[in-house]
């Protein structure tokens, strides 16, 4: 019998999700003789459990692991990529039409009881799309703004790979400040790493195009922040959208909630379990398919190389087979 432990953000009801799967005793935060544990354990569970050889995440960032990548060697990892595409891109494209709009002045003036024309606005149609990131999430903003008239360019580690359909150029990251410079919105889905925190720099931020919008739904610690907030200011860059910070919560005296071209939202475009349906739905299959192939003993879809902090390219969820 393989016991398989539902820890939070799984509710309560998760254990029944599972209880159809023959020879596996599914249950809830008792993680001592578990085999697999699913959801988000912290490390300390992790290391508790000395029975466990997988853990199959909820979410699609394991850079939470990833920084005890020694420890958990002995640990198989797979995340829940490929769930969150849907729930972010559309965030990601709410958020610059809100800037393009000045919705969130318009709000603002509300509150204040103010009646004031912000002037000019701006359309998607025809502006350049860049993503830092080809990923699940980037891939499914770049189809989405595609639909809204953009072009779509990525930036990606591995420029060598297959070139996924939904973009018309990838690059990589050493084209990075010549994209930067042609971008009207750059969107930012990356891992926390090594080589990705503090990427986005007082410098790189400056090679921005005057008027573009940068939006971030991956980690907080890739941009300097205090310079985007001296950008913002200065008029050098249009507008942000902010769905992660550095930390989280950011700081109530950083300068950046004053910003009034930047949007801050407390790390919610991607929520798992009670935020949007849709994202339930996947991750739980996800973790069924998963189960199904831990079981018959095949490759698990989305391992993570802890190492390099990302999913391994291969045998990802919802990719095609081979031919």
């Amino acid at each position: 019998m393989v016991k398989l432990c539902i820890v939070p953000p799984f509710p309560e009801e998760a254990v029944s999700w599972f209880n159809d799967f023959e020879g596996v005793e599914c249950v809830r935060n008792d993680p001592a003789d578990a085999e697999i544990i699913m959801g988000q354990p912290s490390v300390q569970t992790i290391l508790s459990a000395p029975k466990l050889k997988w853990v199959q995440s909820t979410s699609a960032g394991v850079d939470g692991y990833a920084k005890h990548a020694e420890k958990l060697k002995h640990i198989m990892l797979t995340s829940a990529s490929g769930a969150f595409g849907i729930s972010i891109s559309e965030w990601t494209l709410a958020l610059v039409l809100s800037l393009y709009k000045h919705l969130n002045l318009f709000r603002d003036n509300q509150l204040a009881r103010i009646w004031h024309d912000e002037g000019a606005q701006q359309s998607p149609r025809g502006k350049r799309l860049l993503t830092l990131g080809c990923g699940d999430i980037a891939s499914s903003i770049a189809r989405l703004f595609k639909a809204f008239g953009c072009t779509a360019a990525g930036i990606r580690r591995n420029a060598s790979a297959e070139k996924p359909d939904v973009y018309d150029e990838v690059y990589p990251m050493s084209a990075l400040e010549n994209e930067l410079s042609k971008a009207d919105i750059v969107a930012c889905a990356l891992p926390s790493t090594p080589e990705t925190r503090g990427l986005l720099n007082e410098r790189r931020l400056s090679r921005m195009k005057p008027g573009a919008v940068l939006v971030n739904v991956g980690r907080g610690d890739l941009i300097d922040q205090y310079a985007l907030c001296r950008l913002l200011d200065a008029g050098k860059i249009c507008g942000a959208a902010l769905d992660v910070t550095d930390p989280e919560p950011l700081d109530a005296s950083h300068p950046l909630w004053q910003c009034k071209n930047c949007i801050i939202t407390p790390h919610a475009s991607g929520g798992s379990f009670g935020h949007l349906p849709v994202t339930t739905e996947i991750i739980v299959d996800i973790c069924r398919e998963n189960l199904a192939r831990y079981l018959r003993g095949e490759p698990l879809k989305n391992r993570v190389d802890l190492k390099a902090g990302y999913r391994e390219l291969e045998d990802r969820y919802g990719a095609a087979p081979k031919q």
